[in-house]
C-alpha cells in the first residue's frame, strides 16, 4: 500500500530526544493534544521529509528548525519515515522503505534505506510511488481548508490546472514556440546568404577564362623551378649522408670507448668495494692477532703458575710417601690384632652360649625339684595344722586363689618381656645391617676419592675447552660485526641511490611496505616487478625504458591483499604504490612479429612462472630490434613497443624516443645491488644471531661446567670429610649393638626365671587342686614320703651341678667381655683414626691425585699455548697475503684510472670533431628544409615535370625560367583562386538549400506538436474537471444527504450571460463549447454551487454560505480531488475545527469509509493520520495517539480511545 508504518524524530522543533512513534494503523489514526504541545510540529516533520513545504532551506531556516530549549544545544536534527513496501510500490524489493532527512547548521541531506541520496532522487522515487507534486492535498495542514474556502474562482481554476498536469504541457509548448521562432530566423539568414552567393558566382564566371591562360605559363614555370630545386635537394642530401656516415662511424667508435670506460668504472667500483672489504679483513686480522697475543700471554702466566705448583707438589711427595708407609704399617698391625681378637671371640661365643644354656636347664631342673619337695612338705604340714577336711579345703582354696593371682602376674610379665625381646632382636638385626653397610661404604670411600679426583680434572678440562670455544666465537663475532657494519654502510648507500631514482611517494611506499611486512607478517605480497626478474646486461636498458616506473609495481596474490596493504598505507600515510593482483591480471595474447630482427623481451627475462601474468602484462608487447628503423616498421605494422638494446624506441605514430642512458643510473642494477646487499646483510645478521645463540648456549654450558667443577670438588670434599664421621658412626653402631646384645641376654635370663616360676606355680596349682579333691589324712602316704626323700637327694646334686656350670659360664663371660672391650674401645678407634688421617682433607693420601691433576693441567696449558702460537702464525700469513692482494688491487685500480683518462681524452677529441660536423649538417639540413619547402610550395606538379627538363643544363634551365617569368607578368592582376572560389560557393549554395528544406520540415513538425499539446492540455483539464466535479457532487451528498452541490466552469464567452443570469452549470458545458468556447484559454474560473436544505431549491454560491458551510464545501472539494488522484496516505491537521457537530460526524464517517473501514466495496482505502479536538474522529479511529509537552520537549505515545475521548471532552469544557 505504501502507508506510513512508523516515524522517528530527533532534534526537530519541539522534539529534542529521539522519538520513535509506535507503528501507525494502515487505516485511520487520530492524534490529540493540547495547543502548543507539538501536534503541528509532528505534521511539519512529515512535510519536512516529503519536501512539501521545506523544499529549499537556507542556513537560518535550517537553524530555526532545530530544537531550542534548556540544556546543551542541538546541532543537528533528523526525521525518518518508514513506509510499508509490501507491494513494492517504491521499487526497492524490500518489505519496508526508509526515507530520512537530516539537517544541521551547514548540511541538508537525504538518505534512502540508510544510504545517501539527492533531493532529485527522492522526488523521483516519491512521484513513482504515487506522491504527485501536482496534487498537494494528501497533506492538509492548518489553514489550508480556510485558504481553500476563501479561494477565488480563478484560483480554483489554477488549482484544477495544476491537478490535471497542464503545467507540463504549457512548458513543452513554450519550448516548442521558442524553437519555431529560431527556425524562422535561420530560414531568413539562409535566404540572404543564398542571394549573395548567386551574385558572387556570376562575377567568378568571367574570371575563369583569363585564369586558364595564366595556368599554362605557370605550369611551365613550376616545372623549371622544380628541376632547379630538385638538383639542389639532391646535393644537400648527399652532403648530409656523407656527414651521417662519418657520424655513424664516430658514434660506433665513441660507443666502444664509452662501453670500455663504463666497464672500467664498474671494475674500479668493484675493486674499491673489494679493497674496502679487504681493509676491513686486515683490521679484523690485526685485532685478532692482538687478542691472540693477549691470550697467549695469559696462558704463559697460567703455565708458570702451574709449573710452580707442580714443583711444590713434587718436592713434598717423598716426605708424604714415608709418612704414608708408617701409617700403612700401623694400620696393618691394628687390622691383624682386630682380626685375631675377632677370631678368638668367634671361637669363644659358641662355648659361652652352650654353657649358658646348660646352666639355664640345670637351674630349671633345680627349681622344679625344690618346688615339688616344698609342696610335699607343705602338705605334710597341713595335716598337722587342720583337724578336718573342711578346714583343710578352705585353706587350700585360699592358697589356690593366691597361686592363680601369682600365675597371672607372672604370665603378664613374661608376655611383656618377650615383646621387649622381639624389639631388641629387631634392633640387633637392623644394627647388624647398618654396620655391614657402613663397612662397605668405608671400603668404597677410598675408590670414590680417586674417581672424584679424575672427574674434577675432567670437568676442569671441559670448562677450559668451552672457554676456548667461547673465545673463538667472540673473535668471529667481532669479525662479523665489522663485516656487517661495512655491508650496512654499502646497503644504505645503495638504498639512497635507488631512492634518488624514484619519486618521493613510491620510495616512501616501498619503505613502508617492507616495515609492514615485518610488523604484520603480510602474506601474498611477493615484491616489486624489479625484484622478481633477472635481466641480462644487454637488455637492461630496453627493459627499463619499456617498463618505466612499472618496475616498482608490487605483485601480490589477490586484490583482497592489495586492498589490505593499501588500507595500511593510507593509515600509516606511508606513500603510494601500484599493485598487480595475480588473480585479476589477465593479459591479452599479442601476436608478436615472427622475425629474427625482433626478439620478444619477455623471452630474455628470467623469472618464476608463477609471476608470468604480471610480467606479461608489462613486457608482453615489447620486442627488441637491432636498429631504430626496424623498430619503427614493426611498431606500425604490429602495434608493438619496439626498442633497440640502447633504449631508443619508435611508436606506431612514427615518433622516436631515445638518447643517452647513463649505465651508472640503471634502476635494475640499483635494485640488484640493494637485493644483493640485503641478502648479504641478512646472512651476516643470521650468522650473528647464530653466534649469539651459540654464545648464549656456551654461556649456559660454561655456567653448567663451572657448576659441575664446584659440584665435583664439593663431592670430593664431602667424601674426604665424611670418612671420619662414618668411622665414628660405625663405632657408635657397634657399641649400641653390644649394648643391645647385653640387654637381650638379661631379658632372656629373666624369661627363663619367669618360665621356671610359672612351671612351679602350675605344678603347685595342680597339686593343690588334687589335694582338694582327695580325702583328709593326718599323714603323707608312703609313696609321698619316699618321693620326699628322693627329692632331697636330687636337690643336693642339682645345686652342686649348677654351681659348677655357673663358674664355667662366668669365666667365659669375663673373657668375652675383655675381648669386646679391647676391640671397641682400643683397637677399632685407633684403626679409625689412622684411616681418617689417610683419607682426610689435607692428608697425604690425596697428594698423588693432586700431582696427577697438576700434570694434566700443565699438558693442557701447553697444548693451548701451542694452539695460540699456531693461530698467530696463520694470522701473520693471512695478513701478509691480504697486504699483497691490497697492493695488487691498488695497482689494478691505478691502471684502470689511467685507461679511463686516455679514453676520456679520445672521446673529447671525437666529440669536438663531431660537433663541427653536426654544425655543418645543421646548416645543410636547414638549407635542405628550405628547398623542400619551396618544392612543396610549387603545389601539385604535372606528370612531365620530373622528366621534361631532366637532361637540360643548369644554365639552359635558368634562361628558360627567365622567359616564362617575363610572360607571367602580363597576368599579375588575375584572380588565381577563381576556380577554387567558384567551386566553394557552389558547394555552399547547395548546402544552404538543403538546410532550408530541413528547416521547413522542422517548422511543420513543431507546429503540429504545438497543436497536439494544446489539444492534450484542453483534454486533460476537461477530463480532470469532469472527474473532480463528479466526485464533488458525490462527496457533498454523502456529507449533506439533504443537499446537493456541484462545480461550475466559467468561460469568457459566458461572462456577460453570467452577470445577467447567474452561473452556467456543468451540464451546459457541452452546449457552451459548441457555441465557440472550445479553447482552454477561454476558461476564467471554477465556481461552487450548493444547496444544504433541498435538492431542488435554488443553489447558492460559496460566497453566500456561512463559515461552517464554506469549510464543509472546501473539505468536499479536497475529498473529491483525493478520489481523482489518490495517495497512499493522508495527513489532516484539525480539518474539523470550524465544522458544526452534524458535519463533523459526516466527515468522520467519510474518513471511516475512505480508509476502507466499512466501505461498500470492502476494499482497503488509504491511510489517514488526523489531529482533532473533537470526539467524532476519535470514535472512528483505529488507533489513537497523545502528544504531551514537558520541559520544552514534545513526545507522542499511544493512548486508548477512552483516554483520547476523555481528553477532547476535557478540552471542550
Amino acid at each position: 500500500m505504501g502507508f506510513i508504518k512508523q516515524i522517528t524524530i530527533q532534534g526537530f522543533k519541539s522534539y529534542k530526544e529521539q522519538t520513535q512513534i509506535e507503528p501507525f494503523s494502515p487505516k485511520s489514526n487520530v492524534i490529540v493534544g493540547r495547543n502548543g504541545s507539538g501536534k503541528s510540529n509532528f505534521f511539519a516533520a512529515v512535510r519536512f521529509v516529503l519536501g512539501d513545504d521545506y523544499y529549499s532551506l537556507n542556513q537560518e531556516e535550517r537553524r530555526a528548525l532545530l530544537h531550542e530549549g534548556s540544556g546543551s544545544a542541538v546541532m543537528s536534527a533528523f526525521v525518518e519515515v518508514c513506509f510499508d513496501n509490501s507491494e513494492d510500490r517504491f521499487h526497492t524489493r524490500r518489505p519496508e522503505f526508509f526515507l530520512r532527512r537530516t539537517i544541521g547548521g551547514k548540511k541538508d541531506e537525504y538518505s534512502i534505506d540508510r544510504k545517501n541520496a539527492t533531493r532529485t532522487e527522492v522526488q523521483q522515487i516519491l512521484e513513482s510511488a504515487g506522491f504527485s507534486r501536482s496534487n498537494p492535498y494528501y497533506i492538509v495542514p492548518q489553514g489550508r481548508v480556510t485558504a481553500l474556502t476563501n479561494m477565488k474562482d480563478l484560483e480554483r481554476l489554477n488549482l484544477l490546472k495544476e491537478i490535471s498536469g497542464s503545467n507540463v504541457y504549457e512548458t513543452r509548448r513554450a519550448d516548442s514556440w521558442k524553437l519555431l521562432k529560431d527556425t524562422d530566423n535561420k530560414c531568413s539568414k539562409i535566404d540572404e546568404l543564398v542571394a549573395s552567393i548567386e551574385e558572387r558566382l556570376d562575377e567568378l564566371q568571367g574570371e575563369k577564362e583569363e585564369l586558364e591562360a595564366w595556368g599554362r605559363n605557370d605550369r611551365d614555370r613550376r616545372c623549371l623551378v622544380y628541376t632547379i630545386k630538385r638538383r639542389e635537394e639532391l646535393n644537400y642530401e648527399n652532403r648530409i649522408a656523407q656527414i651521417d656516415d662519418t657520424r655513424h662511424n664516430g658514434v660506433a667508435d665513441t660507443d666502444t670507448n664509452r662501453a670500455l670506460f663504463v666497464q672500467n668504472e664498474r671494475d674500479m667500483a668493484q675493486i674499491e668495494t673489494e679493497m674496502n672489504e679487504l681493509k676491513g679483513e686486515l683490521e679484523l686480522l690485526r685485532d685478532e692477532r692482538a687478542q691472540l697475543e693477549v691470550d697467549r700471554r695469559d696462558a704463559d702466566r697460567e703455565k708458570a703458575k702451574i709449573e710452580l705448583e707442580l714443583k711444590e707438589l713434587t718436592d713434598g711427595q717423598s716426605a708424604a710417601q714415608q709418612a704414608k708407609r708408617r701409617q700403612d704399617a700401623a694400620v696393618k698391625n691394628l687390622q691383624k690384632q682386630i682380626q685375631d681378637r675377632e677370631t678368638e671371640l668367634g671361637q669363644l661365643l659358641p662355648q659361652y652360649n652352650s654353657k649358658k644354656e646348660e646352666e639355664i636347664a640345670v637351674r630349671s631342673q633345680l627349681a622344679e625339684a625344690e618346688g615339688h619337695r616344698k609342696r610335699l612338705e607343705d602338705k605334710q604340714g597341713r595335716t598337722a595344722i587342720y583337724s578336718n577336711k573342711r578346714q583343710r579345703d578352705d585353706a587350700l582354696r585360699q592358697e589356690i586363689d593366691q597361686v592363680n593371682m601369682d600365675l597371672s602376674t607372672r604370665k603378664a610379665v613374661l608376655m611383656d618381656t618377650r615383646e621387649e625381646i622381639v624389639g631388641i632382636e629387631s634392633d640387633i638385626v637392623r644394627l647388624e645391617g647398618e654396620i655391614e653397610q657402613l663397612k662397605k661404604s668405608i671400603e668404597e670411600e677410598a675408590d670414590n676419592t680417586l674417581n672424584l679426583a679424575a672427574e674434577v680434572q675432567k670437568a676442569k678440562d671441559d670448562r677450559r675447552e668451552l672457554t676456548d670455544e667461547q673465545s673463538n666465537l667472540f673473535r668471529e663475532d667481532n669479525r662479523i660485526n665489522a663485516q656487517l657494519s661495512n655491508a650496512q654502510r654499502q646497503l644504505d648507500r645503495a638504498e639512497r641511490t635507488l631512492s634518488s631514482m624514484l619519486d618521493h611517494n613510491t620510495s616512501r611506499g616501498l619503505d613502508t611496505l617492507r616495515r609492514l611486512k615485518r610488523q604484520h607478517g603480510l602474506e601474498g605480497v611477493y615484491g616489486t616487478v624489479a625484484d622478481l626478474l633477472e635481466v641480462p646486461d644487454r637488455y637492461k636498458i630496453a627493459a627499463e625504458v619499456s617498463a618505466g616506473n612499472s618496475l616498482f609495481n608490487v605483485v601480490c596474490d589477490t586484490d583482497a591483499t592489495a586492498t589490505k596493504v593499501v588500507d595500511l598505507l593510507n593509515k600509516e600515510r606511508g606513500g603510494r604504490l601500484t599493485f598487480i593482483p595475480l588473480n585479476r591480471v589477465k593479459p591479452k595474447h599479442v601476436q608478436l612479429p615472427q622475425t629474427s630482427d625482433a626478439q620478444p623481451l619477455l623471452q630474455k627475462l628470467k623469472y618464476d612462472p608463477a609471476y608470468e601474468n604480471a610480467l606479461r602484462h608489462i613486457f608482453g608487447k615489447v620486442v627488441v630490434c637491432p636498429e631504430l628503423s626496424i623498430c619503427q616498421s614493426l611498431a606500425r605494422s604490429h602495434g608493438v613497443t619496439a626498442l633497440t638494446p640502447d633504449g631508443d624506441r619508435a611508436d606506431n605514430k612514427g615518433r622516436y624516443h631515445g638518447g643517452w642512458h647513463d649505465p651508472d643510473s640503471s634502476k635494475l642494477d640499483a635494485v640488484q645491488s640493494v637485493a644483493r646487499l640485503r641478502e648479504q646483510v641478512d646472512q651476516l645478521l643470521d650468522r650473528k644471531a647464530e653466534i649469539n645463540r651459540d654464545l648464549e648456549k656456551l654461556s649456559q654450558q660454561l655456567t653448567a661446567a663451572a657448576s659441575e667443577v664446584r659440584k665435583k670438588e664439593h663431592q670430593r670434599s664431602q667424601v674426604e670429610n665424611s670418612y671420619g664421621p662414618m668411622r665414628q658412626e660405625l663405632r657408635a653402631k657397634q657399641a649400641e649393638l653390644q649394648s643391645k646384645r647385653n640387654i637381650l641376654d638379661g631379658k632372656q635370663r629373666i624369661v627363663a626365671t619367669i618360665d621356671s616360676a610359672i612351671n612351679e606355680l602350675g605344678n603347685r596349682q595342680s597339686d593343690l587342686e588334687g589335694e582338694l579333691g582327695s580325702d583328709f589324712k593326718k599323714a603323707l602316704s608312703r609313696d609321698e614320703e619316699q618321693m620326699l626323700v628322693t627329692l632331697a637327694s636330687s636337690v643336693q646334686d642339682l645345686r652342686r651341678q649348677l654351681y659348677r656350670l655357673t663358674e664355667e659360664r662366668s669365666t667365659l663371660e669375663s673373657r668375652k667381655a675383655e675381648i669386646e672391650v679391647e676391640l671397641n674401645e682400643n683397637l677399632q678407634p685407633n684403626l679409625d683414626q689412622l684411616l681418617s688421617q689417610q683419607n682426610g682433607s689435607g692428608g697425604s693420601g690425596n697428594q698423588p691425585a693432586k700431582l696427577k691433576e697438576t700434570e694434566r693441567a700443565l699438558k693442557t696449558i701447553n697444548r693451548t699455548i701451542e694452539g695460540y702460537s699456531k693461530k698467530i702464525q696463520e694470522n701473520e700469513s693471512q695478513i701478509e697475503e691480504a697486504n699483497a692482494r691490497l697492493s695488487q688491487m691498488t695497482a689494478s685500480r691505478a691502471e684502470k684510472e689511467q685507461s679511463n683518462h686516455d679514453i676520456a681524452r679520445a672521446i673529447e677529441r671525437q666529440q669536438k670533431s663531431m660537433d663541427k660536423k653536426m654544425q655543418q649538417r645543421a646548416q645543410y639540413k636547414e638549407q635542405l628544409t628550405e628547398v623542400q619547402r619551396e618544392i612543396r610550395d610549387l603545389g601539385t606538379l604535372p606528370e612531365e615535370a620530373h622528366q621534361k627538363y631532366a637532361k637540360w643544363s643548369d644554365e639552359k634551365v635558368q634562361r628558360q625560367l627567365d622567359k616564362v617569368n617575363q610572360a607571367l607578368k602580363k597576368y599579375s592582376h588575375v584572380n588565381k583562386k577563381a576556380f577554387e572560389q567558384y567551386e566553394n560557393f557552389t558547394k555552399q549554395r547547395r548546402t544552404l538549400t538543403d538546410r532550408r528544406k530541413e528547416l521547413d520540415a522542422s517548422r511543420s513538425s513543431i507546429e503540429k506538436l504545438i497543436d497536439t499539446l494544446d489539444g492534450r492540455k484542453e483534454e486533460a483539464i476537461a477530463r480532470t474537471f469532469r472527474q473532480v466535479s463528479k466526485a464533488f457532487s458525490e462527496v457533498f451528498v454523502q456529507l449533506v444527504p439533504a443537499g446537493v452541490g456541484r462545480l461550475v466552469i466559467q468561460r469568457k464567452s459566458d461572462r456577460d450571460a453570467r452577470r445577467a443570469q447567474g452561473e452556467v452549470d456543468s451540464e451546459d458545458e457541452a452546449a457552451a463549447r459548441t457555441a465557440g468556447g472550445r479553447s482552454v484559454e477561454n476558461y476564467i474560473g471554477v465556481g461552487i454551487s450548493v444547496s444544504f436544505n433541498s435538492k431542488h431549491d435554488e443553489q447558492q454560491r460559496i460566497q453566500q454560505l456561512s463559515g461552517g458551510q464554506k469549510s464543509l464545501c472546501a473539505l468536499a472539494l479536497i475529498f473529491a480531488i483525493q478520489q481523482c488522484d489518490p495517495a497512499p496516505f493522508y495527513l489532516f491537521d484539525e480539518i474539523d475545527a470550524n465544522l458544526d457537530a452534524q458535519y463533523r460526524t459526516a466527515v468522520a464517517e467519510m474518513l471511516k469509509k475512505l480508509s476502507g473501514k466499512g466501505g461498500e466495496s470492502g476494499e482497503a482505502g488509504g491511510q489517514f493520520i488526523c489531529t482533532t479536538f473533537r470526539p467524532e474522529m476519535v470514535l472512528v479511529a483505529d488507533k489513537c495517539y497523545g502528544v504531551s509537552y514537558s520541559n520544552k520537549t514534545s513526545s507522542i505515545d499511544v493512548v486508548d480511545r477512552d483516554a483520547a475521548l476523555e481528553f477532547v471532552e476535557g478540552m471542550q469544557k
